[in-house]
């Protein structure tokens, strides 16, 4: 599978208030890429825009985007919590946060903070940053 058959198979799982999951021959398609990595954004992308998908806790997307932690995916995650907060890509931030090792958490902290003054940030999104602890 190419990339562009890779994420169109994943759209085509995420339906709103359903919970996701991939099947067996797009998993093995996406670690089977030449630069898996090139996937990491449109996941987040995919992730971003269906707010209402259970994509799980941490589900398999998380599982795959998440190995590429320090090497460029929490960068990639930052840009996407920025442009589209969800509960989800919130709490995958919230994961690297927990981090103590992680070099980037005051940029993680700063990323909220703005996000809770931007009036045009929805009150259920400033909700879910409240739920977990930035300090």
């Amino acid at each position: 599978m190419t990339k562009t058959e890779i994420m169109d198979a994943l759209k085509e799982k995420a339906t709103p208030y359903s919970s996701f999951s991939i099947d067996e021959s797009t998993a093995k398609a996406m670690t089977s890429l030449p630069n898996p990595f090139d996937l990491v954004e449109p996941i987040l992308e995919l992730i971003g825009t269906h707010p209402t998908v259970d994509f799980g806790m941490p589900g398999d997307l998380v599982h795959f985007v998440e190995h590429f932690y320090n090497h460029g995916y929490e960068e990639l995650l930052m840009a996407s919590v920025a442009h589209t907060p969800t509960a989800h890509n919130i709490w995958m931030l919230h994961r690297c946060y927990n981090n103590p090792k992680d070099p980037k958490r005051k940029q993680y902290t700063a990323l909220v903070n703005e996000l809770m003054t931007n009036d045009s940030i929805p009150e259920e999104i400033k909700r879910e940053i409240q739920g977990y602890t930035w300090e």
